[in-house]
């Protein structure tokens, strides 16, 4: 297929259960003008076959394998190398998406606008639930960091409910960072300081699957600490980019409700001196980059008990007083 406007990059790994169901909903889209690149990143299930099925029977289709299993930043920066379209879309592996998806995405560009956003469905495997996650943003306006900083408190860190102006990727030369988890934050940003013009749909066109069996996301260990380099590595990004004094407020809201975010997982964790280290990394970053933290001209502290992971010593405090009770239960 020559010169598709869009590329549809595919992270796969080990999910061969919602292969199909993800293929054919792209597939299916109601706009065809576009390419879909299934990247495997060294299954070791069944996905790479069911991927060669779809190669196949349809043209639009190339499969992309690696040598060695190097993590969902290396599978996308893969697919963002072999891409040929004017328009990325990120989807994952185990997620779908609506099929008006692309039709609704490419009509929201213009000459102006480089980044597309749109609401997601989420759904939990564990109750059978569902919630739609929406933005708080105008449909019919035209946003960019510079202008509207509160952008950066309005968007969600996922990198699969946009669709991307290929220049916001080729010309930054920014890519997801290897070998590191909370990737998502440590891109999505960066790409938004270069956007001059942000539109949103107001509409709900990708499907989420959260606590899917073997999902990460909830694991405490090493990894954690990452959250902290990739808020460093928005921090020094905007400084370049000349915008730190400009969205100050706005960053230290992105870090701390994602650190916050991470340090809830210490609530389950059975590794003490880890939890330990995770704390004390955690508060002198935020209190050497942010020292009125949490101070902010956004709210932080936003559920009922955040306030005790807001704050070192009720942490500790909290932390083994839970211990105790377990211990004794």
């Amino acid at each position: 297929m020559l010169n598709p406007n869009v590329s549809v990059i595919v992270a796969v790994y080990n999910t061969e259960d919602y292969l199909d169901r993800c293929i054919q909903s792209l597939l299916n889209q109601t706009y065809q003008d576009f390419e879909l690149l299934l990247v495997d990143d060294c299954s070791s299930d069944g996905s790479l076959e069911i991927l060669r099925k779809y190669e196949a029977l349809d043209e639009r289709v190339v499969v992309i394998t690696k040598d060695q299993n190097r993590g969902l930043s290396d599978t996308r920066n893969l697919g963002i190398q072999h891409a040929r379209g004017n328009f990325f879309q990120f989807i994952d592996g185990d997620d779908y998406v609506e099929e008006t998806l692309l039709e609704e995405c490419v009509k929201a560009f213009e000459k102006q606008v480089d980044l597309v956003v749109f609401d997601i469905y989420q759904h939990y495997v564990s109750d059978d639930g569902l919630e739609i996650i929406s933005h708080d943003l105008e449909e019919n306006s035209l946003y960019c960091v510079r202008h509207h900083p509160f952008l950066i408190t309005k968007m969600k860190n996922c990198a699969w409910n946009k669709m991307y102006r290929k220049e916001l990727f080729i010309n930054t030369n920014i890519r997801y960072p290897y070998g590191c988890c909370y990737e998502d934050l440590g891109t999505t940003y960066r790409i938004l300081a270069n956007a001059k013009g942000v539109r949103y749909i107001k509409k709900p066109l990708y499907h989420y699957i959260q606590d899917r069996p073997g999902n990460i996301t909830s694991k405490f260990d090493r990894r954690v600490f990452d959250v902290l380099k990739m808020s460093t590595l928005n921090n020094e990004y905007y400084k370049e980019k000349g915008l730190y004094e400009i969205c100050y407020e706005e960053l230290k809201f992105l870090a701390g409700v994602n650190i916050l975010e991470c340090l809830k997982k210490t609530r389950n964790a059975t590794d003490d001196a880890l939890v330990e280290e995770m704390i004390e990394s955690s508060f002198y970053f935020l209190k050497n980059v942010y020292p009125e933290f949490p101070k902010c001209s956004y709210a932080i502290v936003r559920e009922k008990n955040d306030w005790i992971y807001a704050n070192p010593t009720y942490l500790k405090i909290y932390l083994k007083l839970r211990r105790l009770k377990k211990k004794e239960g």
